[in-house]
């Protein structure tokens, strides 16, 4: 903790050198709320901005002296104010719109939001606005946990491996990207569980087709998490504590100096002992008597911590936004079990680092209005530790035994290890698009990645996995062309990709012998998407594509310990067919949005991973046909009440009839894909309260609850439907109060996940932690 509070106070001392002046502010009607759209202009130049959903807005690159801002909004008096600026000085404004009376019976338009904007596009897509969550605490997990037809399965508690699935599609079926940079190579302590809500703006989900400008080779959609570029300057800082010793503390700023120089850092760090009780089966390590019992995980901490730093410019002749950066990152996990509670692990555990500089550039109108070009990079320096030293054999009191088998034995290796990889891996992207005219557009896109792990063990009795080099070269281009038709009702994209893979993977023969294994192969993709809207609040989409997922670092190589390699994995292949309607309904002030969709997809190949005791390895299944109905609804009342209720349901059946190895029938023809949530759903409620204890006072009240319907582990049709292992039907809720104050820079959010203390299963039929209380404490500055 030492070293994060220097980190902190050390944050604090960069950011702060430097300041602009500037004008920021909030836009509120008389009753304190918001105004998002409101205009906001310096009489007599080019400068002004619009309100955000929360009625914020910054101008920048202002002169010194004295200005006067116009502010209107549709409904309400204009107002003009003088405002004087100090040079060097950040100026806030508080802005309180009168009602227009004479205008409330004529005419009545809506300023639609960013994420509105994002879910009336081509693709199927749902949009999640964070800043209304930023006071509560949260992950982003979390945050998309509660979204139609996503389903995230944690083997444990905070840091743990996590199964992420999207309609029926998982693991790296499905990419994740930050800004839309690939998360792909960014290390195993830079995921979705470890960014705290704080650095993010906005949630796009695609479901199915993804688009051309995110060059990605996903099978089943993709999540791209926006980072917060609105406000020129500004700190976050939070901290939050809770059960089983958790502590997780984030901080986030931007400056903007005088000569348009742009700093930007953020730094979160995380911990838990993660030491919650289960129910197992204890081992006497004397007499070998079996009992089941509740017990406390002993052996399952988790600590992350990562810094990123990025220096540029924006708005200049030359670029839009040149930013060059650093990430440094690492984590340290504990290995508590395998993939399920039998085995128990008392000192094993792993130790990941990165290092990874940056470049982002964004120039639109390259020499030419309309030509736009995107261009991202990024370069990983990775170290990764598999420590598993010991002969012990514990039980889930943390008694143990010296094994018989040979001292050389590791607790889950069958020889003890100190196996240590390190990876270089490159990657760049390259976006460019040229708007023809207002109905028409054309899109390239070209992703490149190369990956090289090699590997050491000191204390190794056989072959060392990575020894020689194994490496994994991509390559993804992506051309797309869209145009709009009938006065921009009907929307389409039409699109065709390249999918380049070129990898190098040894495996061990019988005679400790290296052999290596080239896959390398070109492999094509297309696809279309269309959206009509019948009326303004009526919108339907409907897609097709066909398209290639090549396979990862991963499940090719393995991590040399607890996943083996599979070197002859093939590229899984998808034909996805979506249909879904989106509504829209305002009744003064109530509004409603329905979201109904079905998906039909025929995957092949699909990879999988089979897990045996305390190892795994990625497969291939040869092929599969996926129904999936899911519909969600949501109401608003003034910004004071929201209502969510959301549901899928997927049929995965196994679509291979002929069995290759033996040329009959194949038993498992139709068989319900297992280890695959069928039925689950999501419920949400808050309630706002203003004026609560003081005059910018707000108090909000969530509640939420998932259910997931039972689901069998191992094949269906396999076994006694009375004694095959299932994972059991789950209902959970959280609950959750969030104080915030001073127009939001004060927070305060006390929260209580699993709050019915339910024993909650999910990846593996592993346990998840029972009831957990969380404090979070959140400090906003601008």
């Amino acid at each position: 903790m030492q070293k994060v509070l220097w980190f902190f106070v050390g944050f604090q001392i960069v950011t702060w050198t430097a300041a602009a002046q500037s004008v920021s502010g909030t836009v509120v009607d008389e009753k304190g709320e918001a105004l998002p759209g409101s205009t906001i202009l310096i009489v007599g130049t080019n400068t002004g901005g619009i309100a955000d959903m929360n009625g914020k807005f910054s101008l920048k690159e202002i002169k010194a002296g004295t200005h006067q801002i116009k502010i209107s909004t549709l409904g309400h008096l204009e107002q003009i104010q003088t405002v004087v600026i100090a040079k060097g000085k950040t100026t806030p404004l508080h802005i309180v719109m009168k009602t227009d009376a004479t205008s409330l019976d004529e005419v009545t338009i809506e300023a639609k939001s960013e994420v509105t904007e994002l879910r009336e596009q081509t693709f199927a897509i749902t949009a999640i606005d964070a800043e209304p969550l930023k006071i509560q605490n949260l992950d982003v997990n979390q945050i998309l946990n509660t979204t139609t037809g996503v389903r995230i399965r944690e083997e444990g508690g905070l840091g743990s491996n996590f199964d992420f699935s999207l309609n029926g599609f998982s693991g790296s079926q499905v990419k994740f990207f930050i800004d839309d940079i690939p998360m792909d190579y960014f290390g195993s302590s830079l995921s979705l569980n470890n960014i705290p809500v704080n650095l993010i703006s906005k949630i796009e989900v695609y479901k199915g087709v993804v688009p051309v400008h995110l060059g990605s080779d996903a099978l089943g959609g993709a999540v791209n998490v926006t980072t917060d570029r609105g406000i020129q300057n500004y700190l976050n800082a939070s901290y939050s504590i809770g059960s089983f010793n958790t502590h997780r503390a984030a901080i986030v700023g931007r400056v903007t100096t005088d000569h348009g120089l742009v700093v930007k850092a953020n730094g979160f760090f995380n911990y838990s002992d993660n030491n919650y009780t289960v129910t197992a089966e204890v081992v006497d390590t004397n007499s070998g008597k079996v009992t089941e019992q509740d017990v406390e995980r002993f052996h399952d901490g988790y600590q992350s911590q990562t810094l990123q730093l990025e220096v540029g410019v924006e708005n200049k002749p030359f670029a839009d936004r040149l930013f060059v950066g650093v990430i440094v990152s690492s984590n340290e996990k504990e290995i508590q079990t395998g993939f399920n509670l039998t085995n128990v692990v008392g000192e094993a555990n792993t130790t990941d680092k990165v290092l990874i500089p940056t470049l982002k550039y964004q120039k639109n109108d390259l020499m030419i209005e309309g030509l736009d070009l995107r261009f991202n990079a990024t370069y990983k320096y990775g170290e990764s530790m598999r420590i598993d030293t010991s002969s012990r054999k514990y039980n889930w009191l943390g008694e143990f035994s010296t094994k018989d088998v040979s001292v050389n034995s590791g607790e889950i290796s069958w020889d003890k290890t100190l196996f240590r990889f390190d990876d270089n891996a490159f990657l760049a992207s390259a976006n460019i698009s040229y708007e023809i005219n207002d109905q028409q557009a054309i899109s390239l896109n070209n992703n490149y990645s190369y990956y090289n792990r090699v590997g050491d063990d000191p204390i190794a009795m056989s072959s060392v996995p990575f020894k020689e080099p194994n490496t994994l070269e991509k390559n993804i281009t992506g051309l797309a062309y869209s145009l709009n038709l009938l006065d921009n009702r009907l929307k389409t994209v039409t699109f065709g990709k390249l999918f380049y893979l070129n990898a190098l993977t040894r495996t061990e023969t019988d005679e400790d012998e290296l052999v290596p294994i080239t896959n390398s192969d070109l492999y094509k993709g297309f696809g279309i998407a269309a959206t009509y809207f019948f009326t303004d609040g009526l919108q339907a989409k409907i897609s097709y594509e066909n398209t290639y997922r090549l396979p990862e670092v991963l499940e090719l190589f393995g991590n040399g310990l607890q996943i083996y390699e599979n070197p002859t994995l093939q590229p899984e292949k998808s034909q996805n067919y979506n249909i879904s309607f989106l509504g829209r309904k305002r009744y003064g002030e109530n509004e409603f949005l329905v979201e109904v969709g079905y998906l039909y997809r025929l995957p092949e190949n699909l990879i999988r991973n089979h897990a045996t005791g305390n190892e795994s390895a990625y497969e291939n299944l040869l092929a599969a046909k996926a129904n999936i109905f899911e519909g969600g609804i949501k109401y608003n009342y003034k910004r004071i009440l929201n209502i969510e209720v959301n549901g899928t349901y997927q049929k995965i059946v196994n679509d291979t009839e002929i069995n290759p190895l033996t040329g009959g029938t194949n038993y498992l023809y139709e068989a319900q894909v297992p280890n695959m949530p069928i039925l689950f759903g999501n419920a949400k409620v808050g309630v706002l309260f203003d004026q609560i204890g003081h005059e910018t006072g707000k108090l909000g009240i969530n509640w939420s609850t998932a259910f997931v319907e039972e689901f069998f582990l191992k094949w269906p049709i396999n076994g006694d439907k009375e004694t095959k292992a299932d994972i059991p039907r789950q209902l959970s809720h959280n609950l959750s109060a969030s104080y915030t104050w001073l127009n939001g820079k004060y927070n305060l959010s006390l929260s209580c996940t699993n709050l019915m203390n339910e024993k909650l299963y999910d990846n593996f039929l592993l346990q998840k932690p029972g009831r957990a209380y969380n404090l979070k404490l959140s400090y906003f500055l601008q």
